[in-house]
């Protein structure tokens, strides 16, 4: 991350304007307070030598007796930054202090800045993908959505990428053992997980699609404001992470859990989210289930229901 921040670092320096006052906070060579941005990389490192700048001197260090001055220009482009410097105000109080403006979408520079709108600009522009809208939506669960979207990435540390990077481990799935590790597999082939995901899907329709790119297929079919949408895109989130956190608690910690309990978890995990829902305006209850009431009753589980709780159970 911090290396990251890091690289970004000259890029800054094209989104940062300064606009003089009394010249006393803007660096004379490392802020854009001319149009020819930075000037230490305009004039090179021989700029301070041939203006008698200091490196670190301010711009109001440039003037003297409300005027510019600075030596005769040594080269093609101190002449020009001369010739405009003609042209800009001398730093002074009366200015009022130096201000800092950033570049905005509009190429306009305001006092005010926008993490939306210089994302935007710095970052690499591609193609909506079908499942965006699987991943990020409204009532998303912000570690669910970040698993899912690796997921769909293909970016998770599974077995086949471990081995690919030459790690000497074993290839074969740690939920089914049927199977090597790959993300086709975790979602939804294999054996365990496929059986989670159809507990949960199958309620919605027999014989759900498995495997992440014909689920959320499935799922964007549905009509956009059906709540039945919002529920089946916290359910395949809910799914995955889930399954993820059991591979990763059998590979680390040798603690396995069933597949009863996996989805009790992700009963609980939707009941929870699903609770925080406004209530539908055509009846006072949203009767919705995940698991038969035996098996809720095997868990010990019992739902009020009441005209203010969302309940949910399938017979």
């Amino acid at each position: 991350m911090i290396r990251s921040m890091i690289q970004l670092k000259p890029s800054i320096v094209e989104f940062m304007r300064c606009d003089v006052g009394n010249g006393e906070s803007a660096s004379f060579w490392y802020d854009a307070w001319t149009d020819f941005g930075q000037l230490l990389t305009f004039l090179g490192a021989a700029g301070p030598r041939q203006l008698r700048i200091r490196q670190d001197a301010r711009v109001v260090e440039a003037s003297r007796n409300g005027d510019w001055f600075l030596p005769a220009a040594r080269s093609d482009n101190s002449q020009l930054f001369l010739a405009a410097l003609t042209m800009a105000p001398v730093p002074h109080e009366s200015r009022g202090q130096d201000s800092f403006l950033w570049r905005n979408a509009a190429g306009s520079y305001l006092p005010s800045f926008s993490s939306r709108d210089t994302w935007e600009q710095i970052r690499v522009h591609s193609p909506t993908v079908p499942w965006a809208k699987v991943v990020w939506f409204k009532e998303y669960i912000p570690r669910f959505s970040l698993i899912t979207w690796m997921s769909f990435l293909e970016r998770l540390p599974t077995r086949d990428r471990l081995r690919g990077w030459g790690m000497n481990i074993p290839s074969s799935c740690v939920l089914c053992s049927n199977g090597d590790e790959t993300h086709a597999h975790l979602f939804f082939e294999c054996s365990f997980s496929l059986a989670i995901w159809e507990f949960f899907a199958s309620k919605f329709r027999p014989s759900p699609p498995f495997g992440l790119p014909a689920a959320s297929s499935w799922i964007l079919q549905l009509p956009l404001r059906s709540h039945s949408t919002t529920i089946l895109k916290l359910l395949l989130q809910s799914a995955v992470y889930h399954v993820w956190k059991e591979r990763n608690a059998r590979i680390f910690t040798s603690i396995s859990s069933s597949a009863s309990s996996l989805r009790l978890a992700i009963d609980r995990t939707m009941r929870n989210r699903l609770y925080l829902f406004p209530r539908l305006t055509c009846a006072p209850l949203l009767f919705f289930s995940f698991t038969s009431l035996e098996f809720l009753i095997q868990c010990n589980l019992f739902l009020s229901v009441c005209s203010c709780v969302i309940g949910f159970y399938f017979v």
